[in-house]
């Protein structure tokens, strides 16, 4: 985005007093209070199915979350000459939340298990069928036929660089995980639990995580809804606890601190832990690694990459213990 987009600002029913950058965004002060105006590249029917789910969410009590505001027009975004899109959502002064900081982690994950306490929304005629996650298996299946795919292009070039080489290395180790959970989401039968959960019309954030929670001083502000979908709701807790577990070399006071702050406000079910416990036991760092070397040039590989695989290499240790106390 650049200064000459600010100028679709003129499309909305707004007085803006004064502009400041964010990341890859305008944060805005106007007469209605503070915008975040962005780019967006999603399709206009999600656009519209997350912001019904953020007005359920305030009629919930959840007042401090990214409402999309429609310009004069009536339309959730804009478009500029090159035909790109934004919108204007509602935002809110704050930090993110610390990942250091296990006073703010704790109340990050009791502020999911609230969310999760209310996103329950049946589909309208138009979200039948749609904003539905893919099933675990199949979502496994994939990452691991990726997996060996990128094996496959590293062992046909000639030079390898030092990740080519790490992920050689290691990749049998990793993918013996991912093939053992895989296998055991069959004997689990999990896709019950998501069956029923997607019948039941609850809802995922689909993106929690440290940078999506605001600590404002008069309460949280949970913002990018974006990737909002029909699912197992523990998908959010697997997701934001394995990232704060990485970067807190998976420690298990820490992990159980955070499960039991979310079971006070929402306990789990058999099933639930379950499927957490088969979520955290693939080698998801493993699979982002190697997506991420696959879409990149290849001439180049950063070297914080291969500090990222040793890292995860490292890991393994306290990673196996922490899952062998959800057993």
């Amino acid at each position: 985005m650049n200064d000459k987009g600010l100028k679709l600002l003129e499309q909305y029913d707004l007085q803006v007093q004064g502009t400041r950058r964010g990341r890859g965004s305008y944060i805005c002060e106007t007469d209605k209070g503070l915008k975040l105006f962005t780019d967006f590249a999603g399709s206009s029917n999600r656009l519209a199915f997350v912001n019904r789910v953020l007005y359920h969410l305030r009629e919930e009590g959840f007042t401090k979350v990214d409402v999309v505001m429609p310009n004069k027009e009536g339309e959730l975004y804009c478009k500029d000459w090159e035909e790109n899109r934004y919108v204007v959502k509602d935002w809110y002064a704050g930090r993110e939340c610390d990942t250091k900081n296990e006073g703010e982690i704790l109340e990050a994950v009791r502020n999911l298990a609230r969310l999760h306490q209310v996103m329950r929304m049946a589909p309208g005629p138009e979200d039948a069928g749609k904003y539905e996650a893919v099933s675990l298996e199949e979502d496994f299946v994939r990452k691991n036929r990726e997996l060996k795919k990128v094996r496959t292009f590293i062992r046909g070039r000639h030079q390898k660089n030092p990740f080519e080489t790490g992920y050689l290395n290691y990749f049998t180790m990793f993918f013996e995980q991912a093939l053992s959970a895989t296998e055991q989401l069959g004997s689990q039968n999990q896709e019950e639990l998501q069956k029923r959960s997607i019948e039941d019309g609850l809802l995922c954030h689909g993106d929690y995580n440290q940078h999506q929670v605001l600590f404002c001083r008069d309460g949280i502000a949970t913002t990018n809804f974006i990737k909002c979908r029909y699912d197992v709701q523990v998908s959010d807790l697997y997701q934001f606890l394995r990232k704060i577990l990485e970067k807190q070399n998976w420690s298990m006071e820490l992990g159980r601190s955070i499960l039991n702050a979310y079971e006070q406000v929402r306990p789990l079910s058999a099933s639930e832990w379950e499927n957490l416990r088969l979520r955290l036991s693939y080698p998801e760092k493993f699979w982002k690694l190697a997506n991420h070397y696959y879409g990149r040039n290849k001439a180049w590989i950063p070297g914080k990459n291969v500090e990222k695989l040793e890292v995860l290499v490292h890991q393994q240790e306290r990673r196996n213990l922490f899952l062998k106390m959800l057993e």
